[in-house]
């Protein structure tokens, strides 16, 4: 195993994409823990787990945080909501390991 390899998640070495469930419309993408949810510009929550679901994808933020995909952030609902927007809100797509471009646009 090569260090690049270690540095990077498991199955990293190929491209994957969110699952989506088609019983609820959620996509499922792997990511990092302790992401933070924002709704305009205001933490609303945190994502603890690895991997969690998405509903859609926002383009055009410039704050969306670099990766493939600068301008690009994810909606979804934080699993340890708190303030405003009942934790509803946005994650930096630098902040998924799988590629996003299958979610629908918001």
């Amino acid at each position: 195993m090569t260090s690049a390899a270690v540095a990077q998640p498991a199955g990293s070495d190929q491209v994957s994409f969110c699952d989506n469930d088609a019983l609820s419309g959620h996509w499922w993408c792997r990511n990092k823990p302790g992401i933070r949810v924002q709704w305009a510009g205001q933490t609303v929550g945190y994502l603890r787990e690895t991997t969690n679901w998405f509903t859609c994808r926002y383009e055009g933020d410039p704050t969306g945080g670099g990766g493939p995909h600068p301008n690009r952030r994810l909606y979804t609902l934080a699993d340890t909501p708190h303030y405003s927007h009942g934790g509803w809100g946005f994650v930096k797509d630098s902040d998924v390991y799988d590629e996003t471009n299958p979610l629908p646009r918001c």
